[in-house]
C-alpha cells in the first residue's frame, strides 16, 4: 500500500455536490482498511467512532479533534469504503455541513 499522505489525498480527491471522493486503490484486507483509516485521521485531526462493517463496506463516523475556528464547531463526517463500487469517499453529516466546507479543513490540515 503506498504511503499515505494529506498531499495524496488532496490530489487525488473529487469533490462533488454530496460527498469528497478518494480515487484511489483501495484497502485489501480489513487490517490495511483499519491502517488506512487511522492514517486518514492522523493526516486530517480526526477521530474515529467504532467502524461499521458489511459484507462489501466499511463506514466510521469521524469528528475533527478541535473546533474550526471560524465557527467555534466541530465537523462531523462519515468515511465510507465500500468495495463492489470501488470506491472510497467521505460524506459531511449533521447540520450545516457541506462537501466544501470539509475540503477547506482538509486542505488547512497539509
Amino acid at each position: 500500500m503506498q504511503q499515505l499522505t494529506a498531499t495524496l489525498l488532496l490530489t487525488h480527491s473529487v469533490v462533488s455536490e454530496n460527498a469528497i471522493q478518494f480515487v484511489l486503490p483501495l484497502p485489501s484486507t480489513p487490517l490495511k482498511t483499519q491502517q488506512w483509516v487511522d492514517a486518514f485521521c492522523q493526516q486530517f485531526n480526526f477521530t474515529q467512532a467504532e467502524a461499521d462493517w458489511g459484507a462489501d463496506r466499511f463506514q466510521v463516523a469521524l469528528a475533527t479533534s478541535t473546533p474550526i475556528t471560524d465557527t467555534g464547531a466541530e465537523l462531523h463526517c462519515l468515511l465510507c469504503v465500500e468495495w463492489l463500487c470501488e470506491a472510497i469517499w467521505l460524506e459531511p453529516i449533521g447540520t450545516n455541513q457541506d462537501p466544501h466546507r470539509l475540503f477547506a479543513y482538509l486542505h488547512a490540515q497539509k
